[in-house]
């Protein structure tokens, strides 16, 4: 036969060249992966709506501390606004100890370094579409202010409330009185879902497939630093993952 008759006919056949076939294997692949992280991020949601139980005998588990309008503000004239502006950035920390501190080791010795905690920083997208609901009152109480942010590496920008001091510290018991709903059928899927990603190392997999823009060496180090695939070669992870499954 003409060679150019049999690629002719080759090419009009339902047969499958070795590229072809890997690359139908890829995209099947992904799209399994794509479902995966879909069904889990479905289950994460139903797990989240399960309804609170209220339980029969409550119990104290550590303590909890948040911001309170100071006693002499309570008194004047501005109490409720101030009261109003509370409920919009407090914030709560919980602790097993009731002196919120931290115990770190100093110099050879072990000592208590008390936590931090500030009221909530609005981000510039949360104050343009005005998220917290501030009235123009409030927002005044506010300042715009930009900060080198060693975590990020970049410039952070926010508004923060002037008028900190304010407001005092609090501690209360942290009494339970409701617990979540289980169920286990969700839980028992949830949990091989996660077994079968992370004994397959398919986590960054799933990144790629939701992050087609983000850079392929910036999700490589991030899922590096976070031990999800031990530092080994991502291309040789997936070839024998295919070798695996469809050889």
């Amino acid at each position: 036969m003409d060679n150019s008759l049999f690629d002719d006919y080759f090419e009009s056949s339902r047969l499958k060249n070795k590229r072809r076939k890997k690359r139908l294997v890829k995209g099947d692949f992904e799209k399994h992966l794509v479902q995966l992280a879909k069904r889990k991020h479905a289950i994460y949601l139903a797990i989240k709506e399960l309804p609170l139980i209220e339980l029969e005998e409550p119990y104290q588990k550590g303590w909890v501390r948040f911001f309170v309008v100071r006693k002499d503000v309570l008194h004047s004239a501005e109490a409720m606004f101030y009261v109003n502006v509370l409920e919009k950035i407090n914030t709560f920390q919980f602790s097993n100890q009731k002196t919120f501190a931290n115990r770190k080791k100093q110099s050879g010795k072990k000592t208590d370094h008390p936590r931090e905690q500030f009221l909530a920083k609005i981000s510039v997208s949360e104050w343009n579409a005005n998220k917290p609901g501030l009235t123009d009152k409030e927002k005044s109480c506010f300042t715009r202010i930009e900060k080198w942010s060693d975590r990020w590496r970049c410039f952070k920008t926010y508004y923060e409330f002037t008028e900190s001091w304010r407001f005092v510290f609090k501690i209360e018991p942290n009494i339970i009185t409701h617990k979540k709903a289980v169920d286990a059928v969700l839980e028992s899927e949830n949990r091989r879902i996660e077994n079968y990603i992370q004994n397959r190392y398919l986590g960054y997999k799933i990144y790629k497939t939701r992050n087609r823009d983000a850079s392929y060496y910036y999700s490589l180090e991030k899922l590096k630093n976070s031990n999800q695939i031990n530092h080994n070669n991502l291309n040789t992870i997936y070839e024998q993952y295919l070798e695996e499954k469809y050889t």
